[in-house]
């Protein structure tokens, strides 16, 4: 039950990458071209769409390549951002964690 609501969960976001309207386009097309499922939940600007999602806005990027990493090689479980993870290159997450930690946090 778990692993279909994680698979469902992990759906949505990928439908709500793609069906992003300008408003929440990245400011660069091949970032959101490439990363836009990062940005449908938390945000191209860094502020999380929902509560329950981490803001990475101004997040330390060591920490986000680590944590992305261990996403990635499942060191770190989780079912949605292990899934999220699991394509990307070590390039990849440098160029995600050097874009969310170059945002300057803020309130939305």
């Amino acid at each position: 039950m778990n692993q279909l609501k994680s698979v469902s969960l992990l759906l949505v976001g990928f439908v709500l990458s793609v069906s992003a309207g300008p408003a929440q386009a990245a400011p660069n097309a091949a970032l959101n071209a490439k990363f836009g499922v990062c940005f449908s939940c938390h945000g191209a600007d860094g502020h999380a769409i929902l509560p329950t999602y981490p803001n990475l806005a101004g997040q330390n990027k060591d920490y986000l390549v680590q944590t992305l990493r261990e996403f990635r090689d499942g060191t770190r479980p989780n079912p949605i951002m292990g899934a999220m993870a699991k394509p990307l290159s070590n390039s990849d997450i440098d160029q995600i964690a050097m874009y969310f930690a170059n945002i300057k946090p803020g309130t939305k």
